[in-house]
């Protein structure tokens, strides 16, 4: 009797430290897969949501750095492409023709480049163009 009374203790030690440990790791694991299949008494983590792996170090990953530089390129060359039709919009505002008409060749050989470089695609270049165009062309329209 002693060693049964003996065992019976022991086992609710360990069931009280499985419930501590349990509660500690709570929210840890998610609940999905602590669930047990139907059927089944065994837990499975496959239904465990997956996380993407994304290396953030150069040495682990060489397509990181080519990423990140071309992204600095692509980056320089749309913000330049942004600053010059700024420039183009200043002047059309002010309704400098010959100034808007100087910037308006500057901005679309930079857009003519993008599209080279493949920073932006051909016909949202080529709807840019029309449409600037339209404005340099409607400060001549506007005054006469």
């Amino acid at each position: 009797q002693d060693t049964m009374m003996c065992r019976v203790g022991f086992l609710a030690a360990l069931l009280l430290l499985l419930a501590v440990v349990a509660q500690g790791f709570q929210g840890v694991v998610p609940r999905s897969a602590l669930a047990t299949r139907a059927g089944s008494s065994a837990v499975c983590m496959s239904d465990a949501p997956k996380k993407k792996y994304r290396p953030t170090s150069f040495g682990v990953n060489p397509r990181v750095y080519k990423d990140r530089k071309r992204n600095l390129y692509n980056r320089y060359y749309k913000s330049t492409q942004a600053s010059a039709l700024k420039k183009v919009n200043k002047a059309v505002e002010a309704g400098d023709k010959a100034e808007a008409e100087r910037l308006f060749s500057l901005a679309m050989s930079v857009i003519d480049k993008n599209i080279k470089r493949g920073i932006l695609p051909k016909k949202r270049g080529a709807r840019n163009k029309s449409r600037w165009q339209k404005k340099v062309d409607s400060i001549g329209a506007a005054k006469a």
